[in-house]
C-alpha cells in the first residue's frame, strides 16, 4: 500500500444511483428531505449532475435543471460536483468552444465547485475547452479516463492518457468504469500504473456493479493508493449502480484507510430512500451475479436502466438478453 491517508467517499445517490436504477427519475422534491443528512454524512464531494439529468428533467420531470443545481449547491455545504461530456456537454453531438465555456460558467454561477469532464473515447483534445473554462471560473477540475475492453486498452494506453491529463493541469483524475468491466486482476496492474503516471494528482474510482465485481475492484483501488471512491447509499447501490458506501467503508477500514463518516446520518439517508422505493414503487439495487454477456455488449450502467424501461413500455422486457446480443452484433459490424 502506498498511502495511509483516508480513502474519501463521493456520493452519487442524487445522480448516478437513480440514473442507473430509476432511469434518472428522482425529482428535486424526492431529494430535499435527505439533503441535511447527506451533507453531514462526511462525504468529500456530492455528485449532482450528469449527462442524462438535463434531458430527463426537461422531458419527463418538467423541472429546470439550472434551478436544481443552484438549489442543491446552496443547500449543501459539502462541495457539489457536475459531470459533463466535454465538447458534447450533455449530448452526443459536438458544440463550439464558446457554448462549452458558457455551460461551465453557468455551472460555476450555480455554485458547483467541481467540474468533472470526460471524453468517452479518451480523446483528451475534446476536454481542453472545458478544462480552460473551469479554470477561468475558479472550479476544481476532475478529468476522467474511460475504461473499456479492447486490444488497444492496455496499461500503456491508460498511462499515455493519464500523462495527457497531467499536462492539462487537472486537480483530480478518475478511472471511470461505466459498465463495470474491471476485474480485481485487471485493476491490480492498471491502478498502480495510473497512480505512478499521475505524478501525485489524486486518483478517484468510479465503477459500476453490473458484473458484481466492483466492491473487490474498489479494494484494489484502496491498496493502490487511490484517494477517492464514488459510492451510493445502500438501498440504491449495486446492480447497475455503484457500490454501497457501507461496503466500501468496510474495505477502507480493513486496509487502515477508513474516512471519518457519520454512520447515523448514513443510516437516516438510507432509511429515507428505502421508504421512497416502497412509496413510489422504485427499484432497489440488488447484488449482481457474474454475467459473461456483459463483457460482450458493454452497455453502461447509466444506459441499461433506460433500455429496460423502454423495453417494459413496449411490453418486451423479457427480450432484454436477446436485444443486448443484437447490440453486440451491430457493434461488431
Amino acid at each position: 500500500m502506498t498511502t495511509k491517508k483516508p480513502f474519501e467517499m463521493i456520493d452519487v445517490t442524487l445522480r448516478d444511483a437513480h440514473q442507473c436504477l430509476w432511469s434518472t427519475r428522482m425529482t428535486t422534491p424526492h431529494m430535499y428531505p435527505a439533503l441535511a443528512d447527506i451533507d453531514r454524512a462526511g462525504y468529500g464531494y456530492i455528485n449532482i449532475l450528469g449527462g442524462a439529468v438535463f434531458d430527463v428533467m426537461v422531458r419527463f420531470l418538467r423541472e429546470d435543471p439550472w434551478k436544481r443545481m443552484e438549489f442543491l449547491s446552496k443547500q449543501l455545504s459539502t462541495p457539489t460536483d457536475a459531470l459533463t461530456r466535454g465538447q458534447s456537454i450533455y449530448t452526443f453531438e459536438l458544440f463550439a468552444d464558446d457554448v462549452v465555456a458558457l455551460n461551465v460558467e453557468l455551472l460555476a454561477q450555480s455554485g458547483v465547485r467541481v467540474l468533472t469532464v470526460y471524453d468517452a473515447l479518451n480523446d483528451n483534445r475534446n476536454i481542453e475547452s472545458s478544462v480552460a473554462a473551469g479554470r477561468k471560473n475558479g472550479m476544481l477540475i476532475n478529468a476522467m479516463l474511460t475504461y473499456a475492453l479492447s486490444p488497444v486498452h492496455d496499461d500503456a494506453y491508460f498511462i499515455a492518457r493519464t500523462r495527457e491529463l497531467v499536462k492539462l493541469g487537472v486537480d483530480f483524475i478518475s478511472v471511470k468504469d461505466p459498465t463495470g468491466l474491471l476485474t480485481p486482476e485487471r485493476a491490480a496492474t492498471l491502478f498502480p500504473a495510473v497512480v505512478s503516471a499521475a505524478a501525485g494528482i489524486p486518483i478517484k474510482l468510479h465503477s459500476h456493479c453490473q458484473s458484481g465485481l466492483a466492491p473487490l475492484v474498489y479494494e484494489e483501488a484502496i491498496k493502490a493508493g487511490f484517494a477517492y471512491g464514488y459510492v451510493a447509499t445502500d438501498c440504491l447501490a449495486n446492480g447497475a449502480s455503484l457500490p454501497s458506501v457501507l461496503d466500501v467503508y468496510a474495505s477502507a477500514d480493513k486496509f487502515g484507510r477508513a474516512p471519518k463518516m457519520n454512520h447515523s446520518a448514513l443510516q437516516k439517508v438510507d432509511e429515507y430512500f428505502d421508504w421512497i422505493c416502497s412509496r413510489d414503487n422504485f427499484a432497489r439495487g440488488e447484488r449482481a451475479t457474474y454475467d459473461p454477456a456483459l463483457y460482450e455488449h458493454q452497455i453502461p450502467g447509466g444506459m441499461i436502466s433506460n433500455l429496460r424501461a423502454q423495453l417494459a413500455t413496449m411490453g418486451i422486457a423479457h427480450r432484454e438478453a436477446e436485444i443486448c446480443l443484437l447490440y453486440t452484433s451491430d457493434a461488431a459490424d
